[in-house]
């Protein structure tokens, strides 16, 4: 097809840019990039265009009885995905910049009991907060946190059916120093969604931990047992 093999162009208007140096953005702020995880997110995108150039050919030359009646659904299923997982993808290579609010941990909990709720409508959903951390304030840009938070509830819920359990314990520990939230994750009785290939999982969770980590956090997974998976995440408590 054409298509394939179009080149990108300029706008009339367009004045060429400078390249920017690698690992920088265009205000200096060095961005962590993290090889595996680019080989991974490359390997995707190939597999994604390779199925729309499959699908366009098909719909391109429906003749007759014969034709392929399901390409057309198909392709526009791939669009979907593909847009969905580049929108994900370009969330790993955001500038290392926090419009961070002070938020209590309870309300932390109520915020991700919300997004488990959301991303698995079927599944039980059990989170608790001790009291004691309860009213510890955390530093979070809530744009950012959700969008970690929501490919975790993701990720551990899979199919989401009904025999789902996802469990969230809030509590305070003491790492290197300093007080931190933790909040560990549990998932059992899930099924993982198999239309999701192993490569998108890797991409995913990436970008969950680099949302964590803008944070000064960090995010711990756990797939090891079939039907039942999880993950430790924390934050540092700045009161």
């Amino acid at each position: 097809m054409r298509a394939a093999n179009a080149r990108l162009r300029h706008g009339r208007g367009d004045e060429p840019r400078p390249a920017a140096e690698p690992g920088a953005t265009p205000r200096g702020e060095l961005v962590r990039i993290d090889e595996a995880v680019v080989h991974d997110l490359t390997h995707e995108l190939g597999n994604y265009f390779h199925k729309l150039y499959y699908y366009a050919e098909s719909v391109t030359s429906l003749e007759g009885d014969g034709a392929d009646a399901s390409a057309a659904e198909k392709l526009g299923e791939t669009v979907q995905r593909m847009q969905g997982f580049l929108n994900l993808a370009l969330e790993y290579f955001q500038p290392a910049r926090l419009n961070a609010v002070a938020m209590s941990a309870a309300d932390v909990g109520r915020a991700l009991e919300s997004l488990l709720r959301g991303e698995n409508p079927e599944a039980t959903i059990e989170v608790s907060c001790a009291p004691a951390v309860a009213d510890a304030a955390v530093l979070i840009d809530p744009t950012r946190l959700s969008s970690g938070l929501r490919i975790v509830a993701r990720q551990l819920g899979g199919s989401g059916g009904a025999g789902t359990t996802l469990q969230a314990d809030l509590q305070r520990r003491s790492t290197g120093g300093r007080g931190v939230l933790e909040i560990a994750i549990e998932a059992r009785g899930a099924r993982l969604d198999e239309t999701c290939r192993p490569s998108h999982r890797v991409v995913e969770w990436a970008v969950a931990g680099r949302m964590l980590e803008l944070h000064g956090g960090e995010l711990i997974t756990n797939e090891t047992r079939p039907g039942q998976a999880g993950c430790t995440l924390t934050l540092p408590l700045s009161s």
